[in-house]
């Protein structure tokens, strides 16, 4: 059904594409420890600090892996006037992203997600708790005037649009309708953490099975491919967009599209054995979108996806997909024909 060099030209073709990312920048931060002893105040391992990362989330996590698959983010976002909001500004603009479309607001606090990872340097690490620093941002009326403009402008030079939505308040269903109705058939994609159906009308949407099962309000208890097809026509009826690609962990991906044809179910690139899932979505909307952007089909687009999301739940932490990698796994697909 796929041929190997239709994807690797594809693959090609992404390089240069422009993408407006709009959406919730979340600081992920990893601090790692090796183990020191057992604390005598309390049944608790005490860690000594080794290490510590701050790295891009969220929709900050979509823009780099864009940028590593060749693309280039134009990021529409909110980030607070503070340390991590510092950090991440000086981690895009070191990789050449223009981060003119980012609102520095003194009243909101960066979302911050915090990892405790314990073990040796040269060994596994594991991951013992997780907190997150939350803020809500509360846009003014001139803030979204502002936001509307340039979301508007930003869409006539770009190839293609991405709302990141994770509820921090950035990401709101008028602004974004900024982004689907100036788009003139430019795909537009949705990855939504709480509120997919607030924004319909755009091309496609990736939401995982809990995510849509959540939307629609029917169970996926069973993972059956027949509840995935009710909760994906259902999503895509209300919604009213083209296609909808539901990742399902170690069931790969499921394409739904509204043409028509059969939904295609891909099955998982690589091995279920995973190192880390965190930031597997970002990483499959971004290369799901970028493809659109390269002129793939739906099922082209979720074939590209399939390979980066199993590619990047082989790393540990918030990790990206290179261009080299999405094509060396192409090439080495024996399923695909030549």
């Amino acid at each position: 059904m796929f041929g190997r060099s239709r994807l690797l030209q594809l693959t090609e073709a992404m390089s240069g594409k422009l993408i407006v990312v709009y959406g919730d920048i979340v600081a992920d931060r990893f601090v790692y420890g090796t183990p020191k002893r057992i604390s005598r105040e309390a049944p608790v391992l005490i860690l000594r600090q080794y290490r510590e990362d701050t790295l891009l989330g969220g929709a900050g996590n979509a823009i780099n892996n864009i940028l590593s698959l060749g693309g280039l983010p134009i990021p529409v976002s909110v980030l607070g006037r503070d340390a991590e909001g510092d950090r991440l500004i000086e981690k895009m603009t070191a990789q050449g992203i223009d981060c003119s479309g980012i609102l520095r607001a003194d009243r909101y606090k960066t979302p911050t997600k915090v990892r405790i990872l314990g073990g040796f340097p040269h060994a596994s690490r594991q991951q013992i708790v997780r907190y997150d620093i939350e803020d809500a941002f509360q846009i003014t009326k001139e803030e979204a005037d502002r936001f509307a403009w340039l979301l508007r402008d930003q869409m006539t030079i770009a190839q293609a649009g991405l709302i990141s939505d994770y509820g921090y308040g950035v990401v709101t269903p008028a602004l974004a309708g900024n982004l689907t109705g100036f788009s003139r058939a430019k795909p537009v994609t949705l990855d939504s953490r709480y509120n997919l159906l607030r924004y319909p009308d755009v091309t496609a949407a990736t939401p995982n099975e809990e995510e849509a099962a959540a939307a629609v309000g029917v169970p996926l208890f069973d993972n059956g491919d027949d509840a995935v097809k009710q909760v994906a026509a259902t999503l895509q009826q209300s919604l009213d967009c083209e296609a909808v690609l539901i990742t399902r962990g170690s069931r790969g991906m499921a394409l739904f599209e509204r043409n028509g044809r059969e939904p295609l179910f891909i099955p998982v690139y690589g091995t279920d054995q995973v190192a880390d899932v965190t930031g597997a979505g970002d990483t499959v909307i971004a290369t799901f979108t970028l493809a659109l952007a390269a002129g793939a089909s739906y099922a082209e687009a979720a074939k590209l996806a399939n390979y980066a999301g199993g590619i990047v739940v082989m790393k540990m932490g918030t990790a990206t997909v290179s261009n080299e990698e999405l094509r060396h796994a192409i090439e080495r697909d024996e399923e695909l024909e030549d």
